[in-house]
């Protein structure tokens, strides 16, 4: 599966799979994700992994129905891995996933980069979209929703380990 991209530019629209879609620089994405996680009566990070989830569970639904065959959920994690990389957010290796969780990987991440390049470096993990996109796309997979399961970063190359690693639960109550 290759996403469909795009680009008019004679009204400078992009289109994402039939989705008019919106890409923004690092200065874009770090201060937001900065903004949300300083407003003190929420939980920014949490809302971060929220939206995430919701979002990459309805494109990933999205992308899956448009196959010609039903796929197993090692291809539908294959699958999930490029559209990752194909967005640009890096590399993920969801190869040791299953319908009870795991262990994922990332040694190239979007967010680590642009986090270092724009504000240096922080005392906690920096990868909370990535915790979203993992449960989304897992909902999808494995027929459940987007809050079924908690995607943990216990390791982040902001903090300078080799990669980011995530610890993935299915939630003993699918909320």
């Amino acid at each position: 599966m290759i996403p469909s991209l795009k680009f008019d530019s004679d009204n400078n629209i992009i289109e994402f799979n039939g989705v008019l879609a919106s890409f923004h620089c690092h200065h874009y994405n770090c201060g937001l994700l900065k903004a949300i996680e300083e407003i003190p009566s929420i939980d920014g990070q949490g809302v971060i992994i929220e939206t995430a989830a919701e979002e990459f569970f309805q494109k990933f639904k999205q992308i899956l129905a448009g196959e010609s065959k039903e796929i197993s959920p090692i291809k539908a994690l294959e699958e999930a891995e490029e559209l990752y990389r194909f967005m640009g957010f890096g590399r993920l290796d969801l190869s040791k996933l299953t319908e009870s969780g795991g262990i994922a990987y990332a040694d190239s991440s979007y967010f680590v980069v642009s986090w270092l390049a724009k504000y240096g470096r922080r005392e906690t993990p920096v990868c909370s979209f990535t915790c979203g996109y993992i449960a989304g796309i897992l909902g999808v997979i494995f027929d459940a929703t987007p809050y079924t399961y908690e995607v943990k970063e216990t390791q982040c190359m902001v903090l300078r380990y080799d990669r980011c690693e995530f610890t993935v639960s299915k939630k003993a109550n699918d909320d």
